[in-house]
Order: structure tokens, then C-alpha cells, then sequence
């Protein structure tokens, strides 16, 4: 098959790799800094200069992008623009965590020139991009996410079909609203611990083994023992998701007061310069001491 991945940021680049690994796939790769491509081709793929030269004559057209207006861009641009040089029948599959509403924008502009889409983001960092172990949540056409399926279960070990075009998008949003109110509270958890006569390694060991602790809550309570966060989910990236997911919520008339709450915390954290750290990294607006571990 022969596959366009646009956007090879960590997450597209590794994408990209494992496709171009099976042996089973033409790849043509553009990223925004030409240089990213470099490392791919070397492993076989083939540049492109703008999104619409990657996109001429290819069967899938994937793209792992930051936000809406990249993905306005990267799609919808009218010179250089993905969609615009896109035949009838191939597919658009939109990987990045983009607003409900730019996924039905870009479904209905797919529409009109009779290429098939389907909303695909994931869920999982590095780690299961490298493993080929990434969650996907679709929304789109169920046979147009049947026959991209064989497709993402070589870059995934589960494919959730959601339902229609945007579904995909509100669900990636919700999974990650949950991720951030734990993480959000565990660090609000160890600031209220710093003062007392607990120790806050010996608070999150026996938090860990309790049946009250996710999973999830009780990987970030660890890594917020580190004198480091390195960026795995970042926090500039944690606060643009919680905007989007506060805004979809709105636009519906729904309340959602710990999304808003856990927004206006990440958004305090990279107005404090973290947005660079991982999502973890939250813990040192509540516990000033935390790079020192």
C-alpha cells in the first residue's frame, strides 16, 4: 500500500517506522523541518516537499499533527494542502488530538472531494509507538475503518470503533480529561503532604498498593518522586487537550467543573514555564521542592 505520514514528531516518526518496518508499505514522509525526514529515508521512505506532493497517489494518507491549525493546515492549505491533490477512494486517517469539530470540518471537506476519512487518535506515548502496542479510537464510516484496520493494527494492539466521523476525536479528549484530573490530584496530594511528618515516597508507595489508586495515578504519583520530568505527554500539549475538551463540553451546554479545574491548573503550570516537562510535572506547582526529589 502506499502510505503518506505527515507530522514526524516523536510520535508520527515512530509511526512511520514501524509501517515502513512490515516491509508491506510504500512510505512517503513530509514534516514542517524538512531535516526530520532524513532518518526515514535513510530507512527506505521517500520525501516529500508539502503535504499535497506526499499525498499524489497514495492509497492512505496518515497524519500525526499538534493541533487544529496544523492540521487546517497540513490538510486544507489550498496550495499545499494534503486534501487537494487526495483521490477519490483513497483514505484520510487524522491521528492527532484535534477538536471534534475540526474532525467533522475535515470530514465534510472529505466528503466533498470523495476521499474516504476516518478520525484516528491514539492513546499511548513513545514507549507504546516504539512496541506497536498504541490504542486507537475511530470515528468515521465502519467500512472505511475496516478496510484501514489491517493498517492500524500494525501500528496498534487495539482499534475502538466509536462511531461516526468526530467521535474518535471527543473520545480521545474525555480519555485524556481523565488522565489529567489524577495526575492533577495526586500532585495536589503530595503538596498537601509537604510540611508534615509524612514522608511523601512512604505516602505514595502505600497510595500504589491501595485499590483507590488507577493504574495511571499510581505511575505518575512514582514519577513524581524523580527530580525530573522528560516529556513523554507535555504539559503545553496536556493544556491545549483540556481547552479543547472545556470548549467541546461548552459548545454542548455540559458541565464539566474538574475538566475546567484541571485545565486552569495545567494552564497555571506552563504560565510557570513548565510546558516542557511532562505531564508529571504538574507536582511542582503544589510541592516547590520536587526537583529535588
Amino acid at each position: 500500500m502506499k502510505i503518506a505520514v505527515l507530522g514526524l514528531g516523536a510520535m508520527g516518526s515512530r509511526m512511520a517506522r514501524r509501517l515502513l518496518a512490515t516491509g508491506e508499505h510504500e512510505i512517503t514522509a513530509w514534516n514542517r523541518a524538512a531535516d526530520a525526514t532524513r532518518p526515514l529515508v535513510e530507512a527506505g521512505a521517500t520525501a516529500a516537499p508539502t503535504p499535497a506532493a506526499a499525498a499524489e497517489q497514495c492509497d492512505l494518507v496518515l497524519a500525526m499533527l499538534r493541533d487544529d491549525d496544523a492540521g487546517r493546515s497540513v490538510w486544507l492549505d489550498p496550495d499545499t494542502g494534503a486534501l487537494t491533490t487526495m483521490a477519490a477512494g483513497a483514505a484520510a486517517v487524522d491521528c492527532s488530538t484535534v477538536t471534534p469539530a475540526f474532525s467533522a470540518e475535515l470530514a465534510a471537506r472529505c466528503t466533498h472531494r470523495g476521499v474516504d476519512f476516518l478520525d484516528a487518535p491514539v492513546l499511548g506515548s513513545r514507549p507504546q509507538a516504539d512496541a506497536g502496542a498504541l490504542i486507537f479510537l475511530v470515528g468515521g464510516q465502519p467500512a472505511v475503518a475496516r478496510r484501514v484496520e489491517p493498517v492500524l493494527r500494525q501500528l496498534g494492539g487495539a482499534v475502538h470503533h466509536m462511531g461516526q466521523a468526530g467521535t474518535g476525536a471527543r473520545m480521545k479528549l474525555l480519555a485524556n480529561s481523565l488522565f489529567a484530573v489524577q495526575v492533577a490530584a495526586v500532585a495536589e496530594l503530595l503538596g498537601a503532604v509537604d510540611g508534615t511528618d509524612l514522608d511523601a515516597s512512604r505516602v505514595v508507595e502505600v497510595l500504589t498498593a491501595t485499590p483507590v489508586a488507577s493504574p495511571a495515578a499510581a505511575t505518575a504519583a512514582t514519577a513524581m518522586l524523580g527530580p525530573t520530568f522528560p516529556a513523554a505527554f507535555p504539559v503545553e500539549l496536556v493544556a491545549k487537550d483540556l481547552r479543547y475538551a472545556v470548549a467541546d463540553a461548552a459548545a454542548r451546554d455540559r458541565p464539566v467543573p474538574l475538566t475546567g479545574t484541571a485545565a486552569a491548573t495545567f494552564q497555571q503550570a506552563l504560565d510557570r514555564g513548565y510546558g516542557g516537562d511532562n505531564i508529571t510535572g504538574v507536582v511542582q506547582l503544589f510541592w516547590p521542592d520536587a526537583r529535588a526529589g
